[in-house]
């Protein structure tokens, strides 16, 4: 800690650092992703939502699949093709730029770039997720429809 300004050349600050309330929003957070199957959980959630949207994509023979990896989500606008770095990822974002508008009209919140992972996180209910997961597969249709 002697690094650490003012004794030391290291300058460390932040808006929240050591914020009490910051603390304990970290400490419930830490204490709620401990919990037995937590993770396990968030998996499921994710799993049953991106299938959702994945099998009416393919009935449908759309060119998209969301790609997901525990819990989190990205967009594929490449079909089948893996994904696993950023400069995988279709540059032409135009599919992704009508999918987000739509989702943004209808109450569902994405990242506003192609190149972000979206989460599912267990604030979400079976009924948000069901919701999100119908206004994902029309915001498909006005893209490939």
């Amino acid at each position: 800690m002697s690094h650490v300004a003012p004794e030391g050349p290291v300058y460390q600050a932040g808006t929240l650092s050591g914020n009490p309330v910051a603390m304990a929003a970290g400490i419930a957070q830490l204490e709620l992703c401990l919990a037995t199957g937590f993770y396990r959980e968030m998996e499921a959630k994710t799993r049953v939502f991106v299938s959702r949207v994945n099998a009416y994509a393919q009935v449908k023979n759309y060119d998209f699949e969301l790609v997901s990896l525990a819990s989190i989500f990205w967009l594929s606008f490449n079909g089948k093709k893996s994904i696993h770095r950023a400069d995988e990822i279709n540059p032409d974002m135009h599919g992704f730029n009508q999918v987000h508008e739509y989702l943004l009209n209808h109450g569902v919140y994405l990242g506003p770039s192609g190149y972000e992972v979206g989460f599912v996180s267990s604030a979400h209910t079976d009924e948000q997720l069901a919701y999100a997961a119908e206004k994902f597969c029309a915001a498909l249709d006005t893209v490939y429809g």
